[in-house]
């Protein structure tokens, strides 16, 4: 392609958005509004899988030992226990020592304080690390196989719900995603059509000289990327800026809740948008065009 050429594309693209500066106003906007919900859910999203992977880094599972139960039987189930497939670690506590624990976590619960103090109704337990969070529940179904064990707790349903929310999120985004889309997808045609509408004649006298196709649709592809790529920086812009805050805001108020990263979550929802705004924008080009390149 010559430089002139790549000049009256250049020149025809930049007429087309100034002369129809509202329908590019309206389909900016659009394309911009469509992103913010995709970036809003993927932000949920990424926020959701972040804090679900730090919950089962630091998931643990607590043994119970049962009452009147001998120091040396307690101490050859931790001893045995330890080289069990998926252990990577186990700490024993007393009974005092998890009353202790109580008393630390909750100094104003006055009654609880008192029924600890006068008959300590805890018992004696490991704490067990696993090596990865899947070994959790056939170790707890080994521990609550073994006499002397009264319970077994772990947090594993909470890691699951996360789990499960996290991907009713990301297709719900999806959902909504795909309905603006298509509103995207409508306004951006109807933009290049009315383009194409005002220069019709000119298309065709084009076509009948011996223009080719991608010649006459080059301006309209190119003012579509445009419009998409301009839509999606804005998005990205405001979901930026929001999120800082929101970083800023948490930090505060919520300062032990694991957060994504701002890079993080930036690079995930810039990678979508970006690719969507340019997408839709090229997709509804080369709709609007078919009609008016049939000579």
């Amino acid at each position: 392609m010559s430089l002139n050429s790549i000049g009256y594309i250049v020149k025809e693209t930049g007429r087309n958005l100034i002369y129809n500066t509202w329908m590019t106003l309206a389909s900016v906007s659009t394309v911009a509004i469509s992103m913010f919900v995709l970036s809003f859910f993927l932000v949920l999203t990424v926020n959701m899988n972040h804090v679900t992977s730090v919950l089962q880094s630091q998931v643990e599972m607590r043994v119970f030992i049962k009452p009147h139960v001998s120091r040396a039987k307690e101490m050859t189930l931790l001893r045995d226990s330890r080289h069990w497939s998926g252990v990577a670690k186990m700490q024993f506590f007393t009974k005092q020592e998890a009353a202790n624990t109580l008393k630390k976590e909750f100094p104003n619960q006055k009654n609880l304080l008192t029924l600890i103090s006068k008959s300590n109704p805890l018992f004696d337990g490991f704490n067990v690390y696993t090596k990865r969070p899947s070994d959790i529940p056939a170790l707890a179904s080994r521990f609550r196989k073994q006499p002397i064990v009264h319970n077994v707790i772990y947090e594993g349903q909470v890691v699951s719900r996360l789990s499960r929310l996290s991907v009713i999120l990301k297709w719900a985004g999806w959902g909504i995603e795909g309905l603006l889309g298509l509103a995207t997808l409508f306004i951006i045609v109807n933009t290049i059509r009315l383009a194409v509408f005002a220069r019709r004649r000119e298309v065709s006298v084009m076509k009948l000289v011996g223009a080719t196709d991608w010649f006459i649709r080059w301006p309209f592809v190119l003012e579509g990327l445009i419009l998409g790529l301009v839509g999606a920086i804005v998005a990205d812009i405001v979901v930026g800026q929001g999120y800082h805050w929101l970083l800023f805001e948490a930090s505060n108020a919520l300062p032990f809740w694991p957060m994504a990263s701002f890079h993080q979550v930036m690079q995930k929802t810039q990678d979508f948008t970006l690719g969507g705004g340019l997408l839709v924008g090229v997709l509804a080009s080369i709709v609007a065009l078919r009609r008016f390149l049939r000579v």
